[in-house]
């Protein structure tokens, strides 16, 4: 049973079984201080294998990568696209409700770092329509 995962993520290399330690990569980061570091993670695309699998696609960190997977998880593709979504909005840390909607919509792709909206593909359309139906209402 295999899964491949939809984005990177850290990994604590203190908690990483012998079969896992192959799947790491390590990638340049910075630490508390600034510091450059290199960052244990585990790229996206990433395949796992065994019970690991199964668990990583029903929380939307990764997809079926083989029909044996795929039986087990018994989901569609739409539902595991909800959780995807749903896992991506988590780790961006979009929680407000409306934000959650305006992600699904395309139009942000997650918050600057001064908390900013990161425009998505949408974006202008958004604006612009926003814009003509606040025309209408005067």
């Amino acid at each position: 049973m295999k899964a491949r995962l939809h984005l990177q993520q850290f990994c604590d290399v203190s908690q990483v079984t012998p079969e896992l330690q192959s799947l790491v990569s390590w990638v340049p980061g910075k630490d508390v201080a600034g510091k450059p570091v290199s960052v244990a993670v585990y790229a996206a695309g990433t395949v796992f294998e065994g019970p690991i699998a199964l668990q990583l696609c029903r929380t939307g960190q990764a997809a079926p990568a083989d029909d044996e997977c795929a039986k087990a998880l018994n989901m569609t593709q739409q539902q595991i696209d909800v959780l995807r979504v749903e896992y991506e909005m988590n780790n961006l840390g979009i929680n407000n409700k409306g934000d959650r909607d305006l992600y699904r919509a395309g139009v942000i792709l997650g918050y600057n770092a001064d908390l900013t909206y990161k425009p998505g593909p949408k974006w202008d359309e958004y604006h612009a329509a926003k814009a003509k139906i606040e025309g209408e209402e005067i």
